[in-house]
């Protein structure tokens, strides 16, 4: 979390407001964050004209004149608008003054970060360089999933490895395996290629919606869009957070496990 349709939200939050202006000034916050900033670098964006705001997976890309920085959100990351001279909130680790607003990076548990590249560097950057295809491009997907089919991987875990499918973290995974009604623990290797073009087609269907409803934003209120917005999917979920409330299709108490550390939910009686 954030995932895809947040990052996406915030992307279409910002371009409208910041593509054309000019960043004025940068002030970095003296916390470490999840890799280091260099100083030099932040400072040569300054007098640049932001082109436009892209994703990437659930990496932000803002594109200037002669440089990319690149923001990745992490667990808790929230980039924020604010009129100039706004208070800062606490855990702000950046400061990005434009010509009419000012953007805040906040993270208080600091997973995420921010990096100046050039513009050569983005396709080989190792968050960006191995991506596999969007949720959105079915064919895509299903293949890329297809070529896995001999692994013995659960097919949740494989459906958060960002090689096979980019931008889908636990929410969207366990809402995805729900509508094709295939249990998280099962082994890839059991799932035939038909039920994964349904997976794909699932993903695609939920990615959608998500991004419909402006993201997911849980019960912490943890998600934001860039002008303080909460997403309205939490509305819509079936299985992810519902453990012991009742399925939507069939009424069996919602089930939660551990895979790989982490929870999944699910239906035990819809999804085998």
């Amino acid at each position: 979390m954030p995932e895809l349709p947040e990052v996406e939200t915030v992307r279409r939050t910002l371009e409208p407001v910041l593509a054309g202006q000019v960043l004025l000034a940068v002030k970095r916050g003296p916390a470490r964050l999840r890799f280091p900033v260099e100083e030099q670098a932040l400072q040569r964006l300054c007098g640049q004209r932001l082109l436009r705001v892209e994703r990437r997976g659930k990496a932000l890309v803002f594109v200037f004149c002669d440089a990319v920085l690149l923001f990745h959100l992490g667990m808790s990351g929230r980039l924020w608008l604010r009129p100039p001279g706004s208070p800062l909130p606490p855990h702000t680790h950046g400061v990005f003054a434009f010509e009419r607003w000012q953007l805040l990076f906040v993270d208080p548990r600091r997973f995420g970060f921010f990096q100046v590249l050039e513009p050569s560097e983005v396709a080989s950057h190792f968050l960006l360089g191995k991506l596999g295809p969007e949720p959105f491009a079915v064919r895509q997907v299903t293949a890329a999933l297809a070529q896995r089919s001999s692994s013995s991987r659960r097919v949740r875990d494989v459906l958060l490895d960002q090689r096979v499918v980019a931008g889908v973290g636990n929410i969207y995974a366990c809402e995805a395996l729900f509508a094709a009604k295939i249990h998280p623990g099962r082994p890839l290797a059991r799932i035939g290629r038909r039920k994964l073009q349904e997976l794909a087609e699932a993903l695609a269907r939920v990615m959608t919606s998500a991004l419909a409803a402006g993201g997911t934003t849980l019960r912490d209120g943890s998600f934001r869009d860039a002008l303080g917005e909460p997403g309205f999917f939490a509305l819509e979920l079936a299985v992810y957070g519902r453990e012991g409330e009742p399925c939507r299709r069939c009424s069996t108490p919602i089930a939660r496990l551990r895979l790989g550390g982490r929870s999944a939910y699910f239906c035990p009686r819809c999804q085998r």
